[in-house]
């Protein structure tokens, strides 16, 4: 079985202070637009929509965080406990979903805050896919690389749009932090 190296506490908090710098310039974005905008089908993307997109990578989280089957850190934040996944209208909504990755978010910084002998005491877990060996920090590690990875399918859908999104690469997150520079400006 393979296993790995440790993440540690402040590689982790690094990636959690980056996704969420990204989000204010993502929901930046999205405020800007129609209301209607955010939960329209949109051609050209690999997701149907925008909301699609945000709620896959947000459920992540939930599910990863508030699964009986994983963390199980607590009750589900989805409405209508899980019902209507994936998909569920409640979140073609912005404010909904706004609402929706606040709370998990929330509840992933709580997690992060917690004492490094839960964080970063690996066991073996199955997931589905055989037996692996991962820590909780590695749940939220993954968690937090996989909201990155979709941040390309977000500007693609904001180019669909003919919308000008921020620019969200970790570089300005170290370089020019304190900046909202759109991607014309680079």
């Amino acid at each position: 079985m393979y296993t790995h190296a440790d993440m540690d506490r402040a590689a982790l908090d690094e990636l959690f202070d980056y996704t969420g710098w990204a989000w204010d310039r993502i929901a930046r974005t999205i405020d800007g637009l129609p209301p209607e905008a955010f939960g329209r089908p949109v051609a050209g993307s690999g997701w149907p929509a925008l909301s699609d997109c945000i709620e896959h990578f947000t459920a992540a989280y939930d599910g990863w965080l508030n699964g009986d089957w994983a963390l199980n850190l607590g009750p589900s934040h989805y409405p209508g406990d899980g019902e209507g996944y994936p998909g569920t209208p409640e979140l073609k909504v912005w404010p909904a979903m706004k609402e929706y990755r606040q709370a998990v978010r929330a509840q992933c910084r709580e997690a992060l805050d917690s004492d490094d002998g839960w964080l970063f005491t690996k066991g073996e877990r199955d997931y589905g896919g055989g037996p692996e060996v991962w820590s909780p920090g590695d749940v939220i590690a993954n968690l937090l690389l996989h909201e990155r990875g979709h941040h390309g399918d977000l500007n693609t859908l904001f180019h669909q749009l003919g919308v000008k999104s921020y620019i969200i690469d970790y570089r300005y997150f170290l370089t020019r932090r304190d900046e909202f520079a759109l991607d014309s400006e680079a």
